[in-house]
């Protein structure tokens, strides 16, 4: 999606937005996991048809259950961002919200197990520069840099 064209929200919009959010998340998660275990168990497969073992079709198998999983992630992944929400982190269940304040783009920063968006940060910073979403309702508050 075109930078110019993205969904901005505001902070009541990515809060609705978290129960689908978190469930996806949740569910991507899951899908790691299973990708992990699956390149692992290829792992060992590999090493047992290099000692000579017939297992060749067990490995073929495992194959496509890794290529089913991938598949479902990027179908998932690929989901959450055509609402406008952008999968920064898997493993920490970090996402970002587009938003702008004055004028100015930003994103809403959340990650899965918080209760709520309270935070964001400038579009070239990361999780490291996230502030609270008190610093930039406040009227008299500088706008971000």
């Amino acid at each position: 999606m075109a930078e110019s064209a993205r969904r901005l929200f505001s902070v009541a919009e990515a809060n609705a937005a978290l129960p689908a959010v978190g469930a996806r998340l949740t569910r991507l998660r899951e899908l790691r996991d299973g990708i992990v275990r699956e390149r692992e168990r290829l792992d060992v497969l590999w090493q047992r048809l290099d000692a000579g073992e017939a297992v060749l079709a067990e490995l073929g198998a495992r194959q496509q259950a890794l290529e089913g999983l991938a598949a479902e992630f990027g179908a998932l992944v690929a989901e959450v961002e055509a609402t406008g929400v952008v999968v920064r982190d898997v493993e920490a269940g970090l996402v970002d919200f587009p938003a702008e304040v004055r004028g100015i783009p930003i994103f809403l920063c959340w990650r899965l197990g918080e209760p709520g968006v309270g935070f964001w940060h400038g579009v070239s910073e990361g999780f490291a520069g996230r502030r609270p979403i008190a610093s930039i309702e406040e009227p008299t508050a500088p706008g971000p840099n």
